[in-house]
């Protein structure tokens, strides 16, 4: 891990014995380098302060007031508050520094791994004097230090914030400037499509993926995360984390969101023809089809004989000149596949991929795009534009 803080809009490296330790009025970068299935991986943080001081330390006082939050190291986080009776709670631990003694005041509804979390972290302020006071036994000098006391929650168990919402994934685009979420219900790692930009909300952060070939609007992501904090209808923080997420660079803060996850379906993209041929199982549909007149002296000369090869066998087989009349070099005119019920389709066509015996040139035409291009869209995506046209 290394840490810089930015000063004068250059980067000023962080001495590793303060790392973790932030000041309001600065700007941190944190990168976190790791391995991930053999290949070098990062992390980058950048962590914004609230202050307007032009990233220089606040005057010290005297007597600081920290709240200490967590119960082990890896969820422990101690802020500095102001120094007043009010800022306690019962439910947790505070550090009350002066300039002569460092209380440790343990509330009464904290609990044990609380309690031993703040005995580490107070190692880190100087000086060797440190008292531990129990709620309700503070020294009168305790009070005075805080400017006397004050009311403040004293119940012993604070309610814990609950996350009702579930998370969402949404695909992002823009219209006419304007912002636009189409949300994936159920969603998986197949809905992630490389074309696009998608959005996934964990109420706690978010996250926005870049497919590898989302183009132009990679550049527009962040502020796509901001605006859509800013119009959310619960009146979601402006403060609240958003991640910017690399497709084949995806943490496991960001993958342990999904059911199931590949860590290699990035790695071992297949071509159109791959995946196809990859896709079909035996009987379900053809894979390679070839017309040929077959002479025979056996036989009238117009008769035609089909020699079909599904999935790389090659059966030969002798169809009726109906089915020889439909279907010509592997494809089907478009009005026996459109709006078709499962009765009614030729023989051999796999109903829940009709779309896929159009000819290149119908397909172009229908879809507005090539079977390469239809293909390698999420599965949702594909399901929407056949329904929309009459071939689901």
């Amino acid at each position: 891990m290394q840490v810089w803080y930015i000063q004068d809009l250059q980067r000023q490296p962080v001495d590793p014995k303060h790392y973790g330790q932030l000041c309001s009025g600065n700007c941190y970068l944190v990168l976190y380098t790791y391995q991930k299935l053999g290949c070098v991986q990062y992390l980058l943080y950048l962590w914004q302060g609230n202050a307007g001081n032009k990233g220089e330390r606040p005057p010290v006082s005297d007597t600081r007031l920290f709240h200490v939050q967590g119960t082990e190291s890896h969820n422990t986080r101690t802020m500095e508050v102001p120094a007043r009776a009010s800022s306690l709670t019962s439910g947790d631990v505070f550090f009350l520094i002066t300039s002569h003694v460092c209380y440790l005041w343990f509330g009464k509804g904290c609990h044990g791994d609380q309690r031993e979390m703040a005995r580490t972290v107070v190692t880190v302020f100087p000086g060797n004097n440190k008292e531990t006071v129990l709620e309700g036994q503070e020294p009168l000098y305790f009070w005075e230090a805080l400017g006397g006391r004050a009311p403040y929650p004293s119940n012993k168990r604070l309610p814990k914030e609950v996350w009702s919402i579930q998370p969402r994934l949404f695909e992002c685009s823009s219209h006419a400037g304007c912002l636009v979420l189409t949300e994936v219900l159920f969603f998986g790692q197949e809905d992630l499509d490389k074309y696009d930009i998608m959005l996934l909300d964990t109420c706690q952060e978010i996250f926005l993926w870049l497919g590898e070939a989302a183009g132009e609007w990679k550049k527009e992501a962040v502020a796509w995360g901001l605006e859509y904090l800013r119009t959310h209808p619960a009146e979601r923080s402006l403060a609240t984390p958003i991640f910017v997420v690399k497709q084949g660079h995806e943490p496991a803060t960001f993958t342990g969101w999904f059911v199931t996850w590949d860590p290699y379906k990035w790695m071992n993209s297949q071509s159109y023809e791959e995946m196809v041929g990859s896709s079909l199982g035996p009987g379900s549909a053809i894979s390679e089809m070839t017309a040929a007149f077959k002479g025979s002296q056996d036989r009238p000369e117009n008769e035609l004989g089909l020699d079909l090869r599904v999935d790389g066998a090659n059966p030969s087989m002798n169809h009726t000149s109906s089915c020889s009349d439909s279907m010509v070099n592997g494809s089907l005119p478009r009005e026996k596949l459109m709006h078709q019920a499962l009765e009614d389709l030729p023989p051999g066509v796999d109903p829940a991929r009709k779309e896929f015996y159009l000819s290149d040139s119908d397909f172009q035409d229908i879809f507005g795009k090539s079977k390469e291009e239809f293909y390698s869209m999420a599965k949702w995506k594909q399901q929407q534009e056949k329904k929309k046209l009459g071939f689901f």
